[in-house]
């Protein structure tokens, strides 16, 4: 069943361990009424807001855990919230975008911009359902040791990574991708892998979410002073961190 801002009746609560706190932001009251109604439903505690400002200023005063984002916001987008929640250093909510924009250039767009997920309407609430589980099993995960490789350490299941002495702000993704490179200490990943790595549900956009992701994450460690090589495509593979610069 597509939904259309209506909740449907045929939806299982299934609720996740403990009070996941989620953030709608919907600029139509009478779908984030009815979003609000279906994430009650599931179990979840639920703050709204109608526009990219309010989005801001809520996050800015409490933590999330997942926040549901439109694009099409007034005030300011939902690619600019994206953008500045990730530009934080302090706490950072997982992200999933729920829009009707639903072409490859548009999930590429969103990605790029630190989403974890996307969603297009009109959606399955089931799926949805599913992918909001697969994201936030994503912040259960328990903290593990720091991973390392060369000047890189990353503690598992975080996305802050230390450079050296340089903190860098990763997005979910990104962090996620790196971890199963330092993982794999210089052995390649394919592109199956890292996606299956990072994956939030079905794969909408393929390999370019890879791309993307890995893309961005290039540029920040080469701007914190790492060798532009340090993350070496495998040509016909996939990816792995350079063997050269584990020193």
């Amino acid at each position: 069943m597509n939904f259309r801002g209506r909740v449907p009746v045929v939806v299982e609560r299934a609720p996740p361990g403990g009070m996941m706190r989620l953030l709608v932001v919907e600029d139509d009251p009478e779908l984030r009424g009815a979003l609000l109604q279906l994430l009650d439903r599931w179990g979840y505690a639920t703050e709204a807001a109608a526009d990219g400002p309010s989005a801001l200023a809520l996050t800015a005063s409490q933590n999330f855990d997942l926040v549901l984002l439109d694009v099409a916001l007034p005030g300011c987008d939902g690619l600019e919230v994206c953008r500045r929640l990730r530009g934080r250093s302090a706490w950072q909510p997982l992200i999933l975008m729920l829009t009707a924009r639903d072409t490859s250039a548009d999930k590429v767009q969103g990605l790029d911009h630190g989403a974890d997920d996307y969603v297009v309407k009109p959606f399955d609430p089931v799926v949805l359902q599913a992918r909001i589980r697969a994201l936030l099993r994503r912040s259960d995960r328990p903290l593990h040791p720091v991973l390392v490789w060369g000047p890189l350490q990353l503690t598992a299941g975080q996305s802050r990574l230390r450079v050296g002495e340089i903190w860098l702000d990763l997005t979910r993704k990104e962090a996620l991708l790196l971890e199963s490179l330092l993982r794999a200490q210089g052995q390649s990943c394919s592109k199956s892998q890292l996606l299956e790595a990072s994956s939030s549900g079905p794969r909408e956009v393929g390999e370019d979410t890879v791309k993307a992701h890995m893309r961005n994450l290039r540029s920040k460690l080469t701007a914190a002073g790492c060798p532009p090589d340090l993350i070496e495509t495998v040509y016909g593979l996939g990816y792995r961190l350079n063997p050269c610069h584990i020193a």
